[in-house]
This record gives C-alpha cells, structure tokens and sequence, in this order.
C-alpha cells in the first residue's frame, strides 16, 4: 500500500497512485502550458545566492501578513512543540510580522527579516532541526531570542523579498478581496498533509519563486508552468471534498515575473480531461484514492 505523507512528496512520485491519476485524468496540459508561457514576460528579480527555499517560503509568508495583517500561522510553531520558551520567541517574531504591514522603509524591513525567521522556523516542523543550522546554532548558544532571529536574514534576502514585495503591491495584492484564508487545509489534508498558500475570495493562488529554465543558447530565464506545479493547484481543488471554500478559480503567482495566471475551475478540469467533468464526483474519486471512508 502506498503511504502518503504529503501533497508535495505525492505529486513529485510519478508512481504514486494521486499522481497517477492526475496524470491519466487530465493529460492535456500542454495547451494550458503553452498559453503561459506565451502571457509571461521577463525575469525581474533574479537570485543572490539567499536560499530559494527558505526565500520562497517567506516571501509566502510576506503576502499571507499584508493580505491578513492579525495571521497567525502554526506552521513556525509545531516544531518547538513542548518548548514554551522558544514558542514564546517564535510568538514575538510573529507579532513583529503583524506590526509590520505599513508600506514603509523600516517596517518592510522589519517584516522581510521576520518572514525570514518564520521560514526558518517553518523548515524545523518540515524537515526537523539540522545540525549546524542557523537555528541550531543559536539554541545550542542560548541566543535563540527575537532579536537574533530577526537578525539571521542575509542582505541578499531582504533585497530579493524588498523587490518582490514591491511587484506584488502592483502586480498581485490588487487582485486579491477578501474573505482571505491564508495557509488554508482541506478536508482530504487528513489524509494527505496539504496546505495551500493562500484563497481569496474562491480563488486558490499558489505562489512561485522559481527562477525558470535557462535557455542554453542565450542564456535567459524565461518563466514555464510545469506540469506538477499545475497538477498542485488541481489537487488542493479536489482536496476540497465537502466543497467548504467554494472555489471557482485557480491560479498561479509567479513572484520574480510578476506573472498572475487564473483560471476558472470547471473550465481548466475540462480542457485537461478533454472532455465534461463532473466536480463532485471528482473529489469522491480522490477521497476514495488517498483512503478516506464514505459518509
């Protein structure tokens, strides 16, 4: 029997029963795939040597505290579960994001450092505590206190998380109305681990900060829609079983173009299935799959 730990691992098995099923249920999507490419313009922030996991992971954050300023997210909390002093650390860097919304130099800077550290803190619940690291070594010096958390962020970090911030404020957050759920779960999370970034107003958004394939001739990144990162957002959709956010739309926001692509949900299972489909019974499908009982 297969065993699901999360959405991501799933999708990335292309052996696993969930992946396979994307795959042989909506196969069409290189159309979808090409319609995006063809919409996406030039990279406009490109990489300093910060890390792209932890950068993209705040940058996450960054969004989810402008959309929703009072946010609270768990994930930076659960792997300091059963330790109330670092908690309560985490808790303060948490309330420095929140202070930190007004567009200006030092609050930008105070909320790119504390995304930062949220990221960081985020990694410990995802992937445990890893010798050497940062984090590690500020528990193993007692130094784990807010101040120095909001210090770990690299210059090349608050410079690339400053330049996203200011592509969002144009090019993403005045699409986005509220009701606002940021790092929203699904009925099926219970089953598979799942988390989105963010649903605003019936649209699921995925946010991105890949950098894209470079051309080997010419050197230049362009941006692309793999087909995981398109089978992602379709999961979270079918995740949805009881229906509890109403999606209509989904979408993708590619952070370093500047690039929002959506799409309505019927329509875009439609064109990759290639034929009518029938969103319910869809969702029923993947219950079953990933094990969930009938109601």
């Amino acid at each position: 029997m297969y065993i699901y730990t999360n959405l991501s691992a799933a999708l990335r098995d292309k052996t696993s029963p969930l992946r396979e099923y994307l795959h042989e249920r909506f196969p069409h999507t290189r159309a979808v795939q090409a319609a995006y490419r063809r919409e996406a313009g030039p990279l406009l922030v490109d990489t300093g040597g910060a890390n792209p996991a932890t950068l993209g992971a705040a940058f996450d954050f960054a969004v989810r505290f402008l959309l929703v300023p009072d946010h609270a997210p768990l994930l930076p909390l659960l792997g300091f579960f059963g330790h109330p002093r670092e908690t309560a650390v985490i808790e303060a860097v948490i309330d420095t994001a929140q202070a930190a919304v007004a567009p200006t130099d030092v609050d930008a800077d105070h909320l790119s450092r504390a995304c930062w550290a949220l990221a960081l803190c985020t990694d410990v619940y995802r992937r445990g505590l890893l010798r050497e690291s940062a984090l590690d070594n500020l528990l193993r010096t007692g130094r784990f206190t807010p101040d120095h958390l909001l210090a770990l962020a690299p210059p090349d970090a608050i410079r690339q998380l400053w330049e996203l911030r200011g592509l969002a404020d144009e090019h993403l957050l005045p699409h986005l109305h509220p009701p606002t759920f940021p790092g929203p779960t699904f009925d099926a999370s219970v089953l598979c681990n799942a988390d989105a970034d963010l649903i605003s107003a019936g649209l699921l958004l995925d946010l991105k900060t890949h950098l894209g394939p470079k051309n080997q001739r010419t050197g230049i990144r362009a941006d692309s829609l793999t087909a995981t990162d398109l089978y992602q957002v379709i999961a979270y959709a079918l995740f949805d079983h009881t229906n509890t956010y109403a999606l209509t739309h989904l979408g993708l926001y590619s952070a370093r173009y500047a690039h929002l692509a959506t799409w309505a949900l019927p329509e875009l299972l439609t064109t990759l299935a290639g034929t009518e489909i029938d969103l319910a019974h869809e969702r029923e499908t993947v219950w079953d799959l990933l094990g969930g009982l009938r109601t």
